[in-house]
């Protein structure tokens, strides 16, 4: 008995595999018409738009984490020590 789901997941994986090896197609003949210079500064951009974004990424996300970490510390040194919970009198006590 086939299954609708997984002939329509395969299909789309069809189409998926398909669109991707046109891509490749298409960059390959990109590349092979291009100067050796273009190629050489394409390269170089490619390699550091790998290299700068994921950085910068890892950077961002370290120094949120320290400005979370000293704002805590720094309110908490504010506020003082916790202190237990005493309990309000009401005016009829």
């Amino acid at each position: 008995m086939n299954n609708p789901a997984f002939t329509s997941f395969f299909a789309s994986l069809d189409d998926l595999g398909r669109t991707l090896v046109n891509a490749a197609k298409y960059a390959v003949g990109a590349i092979s018409t291009m100067s050796w210079p273009t190629l050489m500064l394409s390269a170089v951009g490619l390699a550091l738009l790998l290299t700068i974004v994921p950085l910068v990424l890892t950077l961002f996300v370290l120094f949120m984490v320290i400005k979370l970490v000293n704002g805590y510390v720094s309110d908490r040194a504010t506020r003082g020590p916790a202190t237990p919970c005493t309990p309000v009198k009401t005016e009829g006590e």
